[in-house]
């Protein structure tokens, strides 16, 4: 029979390494900056799945893109979620709730959950990538739309599953305090919770992550060692006003791929980085005595996160044309 009960107070604990005031400062910062990068971002996407629905789904690729849209989307709402909740007129104001627990549960496993979507759809992407240029005869036969768009709906659902194991353990309850005589609302969990923890730990935060990027960095890697051996085959048997076209164009590709890949590991290396400390240090955990040094450090990584969920605008703006010209038709229509 499962055992209720409580994490230790928050604000007793979550800055024992750090200044209270250092952590404020962070937080305050990070409402006025990422908050506004992460409503510009939200806008993007936004206009983003708009101009691949009137471009329509006749190319596999839409689909893909539109889904990263979504994905980013709801990390990007998430985020704001926490933001609003994590600024110290909320955490330093009299309420019957602890903001840090509320938004672990309504924000925090939310927005990891997205991050995850996104990135294996950014596998996804680069896989399918990777067989265009290997074997670009057989690539229409492999990734039709029917396969891409089962696909995409399968890392959706698939990827709750991970959510339904810390639902499960982690919860919000309300406790009655003696010394205070009042009753807070925050996190409570069921008996041995940390058995749970430490599986999604390792598997959610250290397996999932670093299997994207595994993947996404191969695909990319195999894709330019491809396109530059094919470009040399082709400037050895074409003549010279061809093979200057070709060259360039390639190099264009293997540009706006490398791009993509490259702002999603660099972006992601924050978060990476912080669970993979925090699968083997316990006190980095939510309700940890150290949890305040986590805190900040999501911060910084919520940042680069923020930055990795909005900047494909300006990407698809930059290296495509299809998508520029259907930019424009749309807001310049008159």
């Amino acid at each position: 029979m499962s055992r209720n009960t409580t994490f230790p107070p928050q604000s007793s604990q979550t800055t024992n390494l750090l200044d209270p005031h250092i952590v404020e400062h962070v937080l305050t910062v990070q409402l006025f900056v990422c908050g506004a990068a992460g409503l510009f971002g939200i806008l993007g996407n936004v206009i983003n799945i708009l101009v691949f629905y009137k471009q329509g789904y006749g190319d596999s690729v839409n689909i893909t893109l539109t889904a990263l849209a979504v994905s980013d989307t709801g990390a990007l709402v998430t985020l704001q979620v926490f933001y609003l909740l994590m600024n110290p007129w909320i955490l330093n104001g009299d309420l019957d709730l602890n903001p840090l627990d509320l938004s672990t549960i309504i924000a925090f496993y939310p927005h990891n959950y997205f991050i995850r979507v996104c990135g294996f759809i950014t596998a996804f992407a680069s896989l399918e990538r990777c067989v265009c240029v290997v074997n670009p005869l057989k690539v229409k036969r492999i990734f039709t739309n029917k396969t891409v768009i089962v696909t995409v709906i399968l890392i959706f659902a698939i990827t709750t599953l991970d959510l339904f194991p810390l639902y499960y353990t982690v919860y919000l309850g309300k406790s009655f305090s003696a010394s205070s005589n009042t009753s807070t609302i925050h996190i409570m969990y069921r008996q041995n919770p940390y058995i749970v923890f430490n599986i999604s730990y390792y598997i959610n935060d250290l397996m999932a992550p670093y299997t994207t990027f595994f993947i996404i960095l191969m695909s990319t890697g195999i894709i330019t060692i491809k396109l530059k051996h094919q470009a040399r085959w082709r400037q050895s048997m074409s003549h010279v006003k061809t093979e200057t076209h070709i060259s360039s164009r390639e190099k264009k590709t293997v540009i706006m791929l490398s791009t993509i890949s490259i702002v999603f590991v660099v972006c992601l290396i924050p978060q990476s980085t912080i669970l993979t400390a925090i699968s083997f240090v316990p006190d980095l955990r939510l309700g940890g005595k150290n949890f305040g040094v986590a805190l900040v450090c999501y911060c910084a990584s919520y940042l680069s996160e923020t930055v990795l969920s909005s900047v494909n605008i300006f990407v698809y703006l930059r290296m495509s044309q299809k998508y520029r010209e259907q930019f424009f038709i749309i807001f310049t229509r008159t």
